[in-house]
């Protein structure tokens, strides 16, 4: 008898555990990490389902009765970031330095912790840009053969378009205006090194520490220009060849809504995360440290009109129009969706695989002086007066006496006999 009111008791408090712990399982929150890196949707959830899934799930989880959920973002025109965060359907979001000091400003978001990358057994917390060419293209020697040359294109809020873009106009090229067609590759970076292999491009933009992360294999056919020499980012050496200032690598940014101890535990979980570790060998991670500042990144997108330009801090979304992210030096403007694929057509310049693509988008405007208004209002109202005088000196002259009446009844009756 006691052995069986034993068994009830145990069965009786096994019962409750299970409706517990289904309690708990239910109460339980999900935050969604939007993710965005240049490769496919398979690729990212390959790359950072590992440790923005499954690692903090299994170790902030626990913690907070919490998970966490990866979504990739970008790579789709109904799946951007700015569309998940006004609709509250993402909480945090990871992705390049562009990206962090959009969502800084025109969202509230915060940069939490920035990632410390793996590339050939070296660890850096900076992001380089590469601008390249292939050996075999010896028409380029230079930054000024650029001129009438076919330039590929990163994503269009990378540091490897804006940084390289302003490298361009230091040495007197205008891309937009003397390259002879700019191809638009957005996240397919993998595309964009092919068709420079392949003599399809001419010339590449491309992060450096992704190069060296993915296609190391590439990079003796390769050409580099405009490198600097010993390009430091918070007082650290970059140990691969950049043509541009370093930016941060990529960083994960809160939503405000995020309750403090979650982003606390977030930011605990990703500092201590193991390099050695399964889930940061995935995503080719060394750890996470403090948040890199985005000021210098900020400027100079402002600088590069992709930030700010629109009013109110509004940042471009990677499927809004391309022509409109095209900047034209002085005396040019941006020529018409017609005149752009009948220049590209007697060319013979054709998109690589479908990608979008420009033929010397700047054409040269007429020259209008442009005069203050008060200037404008002045001239009008000393026309206007001369013009009334004229009238009441033709109607009234022969009234007129003085030194004036003569003159003018003399004309008027000269201009009647002529018109008789």
């Amino acid at each position: 008898r006691n052995e069986m009111r034993s068994l009830m008791v145990w069965l009786a408090v096994a019962i409750a555990l299970q409706l517990l712990a289904g309690s708990l399982s239910a109460d339980v929150k999900e935050y969604r990490v939007g993710i965005w890196y240049p490769t496919t949707k398979e690729g990212v959830m390959s790359l950072y389902k590992p440790v923005f899934q499954d690692y903090l799930t299994r170790v902030v989880g626990p913690i907070l009765n919490v998970k966490f959920t990866v979504i990739v973002v970008d790579l789709e025109a109904d799946l951007t970031a700015e569309k998940l965060i006004e609709s509250n359907q993402i909480d945090f979001f990871y992705s390049m330095a562009g990206r962090m000091a959009c969502v800084e400003v025109e969202y509230d978001w915060i940069v939490i912790a920035s990632a410390r990358a793996r590339a050939l057994g070296k660890e850096v917390g900076a992001q380089g840009t590469i601008i390249y060419s292939h050996k075999s293209n010896t028409d380029i020697t230079s930054i000024k053969d650029f001129k009438g040359k076919r330039i590929g294109l990163a994503h269009m809020l990378s540091a490897s378009f804006y940084l390289s873009k302003q490298v361009l106009q230091e040495q007197g090229v205008e891309l937009f205006r003397d390259a002879a067609e700019v191809v638009f590759y957005g996240n397919d970076y993998g595309s964009q090194l092919q068709d420079v292999l392949g003599d399809k491009i001419d010339v590449g933009f491309t992060a450096s520490t992704v190069l060296y992360q993915r296609y190391a294999d590439s990079i003796p056919q390769l050409n580099f220009h405009a490198t600097l020499t010993n390009a430091t980012f918070e007082d650290e050496i970059y140990p691969f060849p950049t043509s541009t200032p370093l930016t941060p690598y990529f960083s994960l940014a809160a939503s405000p809504n995020v309750p403090a101890a979650v982003k606390r535990e977030v930011q605990r979980a990703l500092r201590v995360l193991d390099a050695n570790s399964p889930e940061a060998k995935a995503g080719s991670l060394s750890n996470f440290t403090t948040p890199a500042s985005q000021f210098d990144v900020r400027a100079s997108m402002e600088k590069a009109n992709l930030f700010g330009a629109q009013g109110g801090g509004h940042c471009f979304s990677p499927f809004d129009d391309l022509r409109d992210l095209i900047s034209c030096p002085d005396g040019y403007v941006v020529d018409s969706e017609k005149g752009l694929e009948r220049r590209c057509a007697a060319n013979n310049l054709a998109c690589p695989k479908g990608f979008p693509c420009y033929c010397s988008p700047c054409i040269r405007t007429m020259s209008v002086e442009v005069y203050p208004s008060e200037v404008v209002l002045g001239l009008a109202s000393t026309l206007f007066a001369l013009n009334l005088a004229v009238v009441v000196f033709w109607a009234f002259g022969i009234e007129l006496g003085g030194c004036c009446g003569r003159p003018v009844r003399a004309i008027r009756q000269h201009v009647e006999a002529a018109a008789a």
